[in-house]
């Protein structure tokens, strides 16, 4: 096929068995359905806008960019090259411009050829949140984040509501360390928030001393230490970006579930519309509704998980489906 589609990755990079590895498996099945194909792997942030010449330089005509940090050097990149098809995930285009205020004279129009790859992924938190908090014994759940920016805080902020609804139905008091459902909450930071599994064993150990039996860690390789510490401990944990029970079979015995992004589908999809004559001018959203964002199989834990837990959670999907349910109704902010 007569089309080059490219990935750049984000730090992290692959092997993270989140989003990274989700976005190579969509260029993956691209080079299986014909297409020519290339990617970059960022080392740090000082990589992004180097990353995306070289590909630029190679011949690509469409350029994936992975991670919401990816943001300015992918902008800067579509502007000045409108032949080349841009699409990022994670990212929404900004229209407001640099001051996130609509209605100015900085707002800047989507770019014909950028598409952005959104995911409602706070829809899948919240059911998975509420899971959590019907499965959990301690009542006492904690999440963390490697860096706060939207795309951590969704998942984070789906927890936070499903517990809240949770407890609003079954009156009681389920509660989350790491995040109030505002904007405060525990963050990896540093320059290695990513990809530091012994971190994450290190978080989880302190969650685990605080009486908390279930942990979301919404921080790529790292949050994998967690996930680790919580099958060590006979505890669970709640997967992210991927069905991680299976792309971390190692530590399936701990994981109840994960809040999932059809990354893979949505990267195949912006390559197949690129190579059609559509260069973009348009963001994409994942929701439950259209299946872009889903919570996996329950797995070893479909016998375990009371069958009353599981249609209550089946319920809240299709009302988050429809609309009769939002996420923010149930944030501390509030909408």
């Amino acid at each position: 096929m007569d089309w080059k589609a490219c990935v750049a990755f984000d730090t992290g990079g692959l092997g993270d068995k989140g989003f990274n590895d989700l976005a190579k498996k969509g260029l993956e099945d691209a080079a299986a359905a014909g297409y020519e194909t290339a990617f970059s792997e960022a080392q740090g942030a000082t990589d992004y806008a180097a990353n995306i010449q070289r590909l630029i330089d190679e011949g690509c005509q469409t350029i994936v960019t992975v991670g919401f940090l990816q943001s300015q050097a992918t902008a800067d990149a579509a502007i000045a090259n409108p032949e080349v098809a841009f699409a990022q995930v994670d990212t929404a285009w900004n229209t407001a411009g640099p001051d996130f205020i609509p209605g100015n004279e900085d707002d800047t129009p989507i770019p014909p050829n950028f598409t952005g790859l959104d995911y409602q992924i706070d829809q899948a938190a919240m059911l998975a949140g509420y899971l959590a908090a019907g499965f959990s014994e301690s009542g006492k759940i904690g999440t963390y984040g490697g860096q706060q920016f939207p795309g951590v805080t969704r998942f984070m902020d789906g927890m936070y509501a499903g517990i809240a609804y949770y407890n609003e139905q079954k009156g009681t008091n389920v509660v989350l360390l790491g995040w109030d459902g505002d904007s405060t909450g525990t963050f990896v930071g540093g320059d290695n928030p990513w990809n530091d599994p012994a971190k994450g064993e290190q978080l989880a150990q302190a969650l685990l001393d605080q009486g908390v039996d279930i942990v979301h860690p919404v921080a790529g390789a790292t949050g994998n230490g967690s996930i680790k510490a919580m099958l060590d401990a006979g505890k669970w944990a709640i997967g992210v970006d991927t069905d991680q029970a299976i792309s971390l079979a190692e530590y399936a015995g701990a994981i109840l579930t994960s809040a999932q992004k059809a990354i893979d589908v949505s990267v195949l999809d912006v390559i197949a519309k690129n190579a059609g004559g559509n260069l973009g001018g348009e963001d994409y959203s994942g929701t439950l509704f259209n299946e872009g964002v889903l919570i996996s199989p329950y797995h070893e834990f479909e016998s375990v998980i009371s069958a009353e837990l599981q249609a209550e959670v089946e319920t809240l999907k299709d009302q988050l489906s429809k609309g009769e349910i939002s996420v923010c109704e149930y944030l501390a902010r509030g909408c």
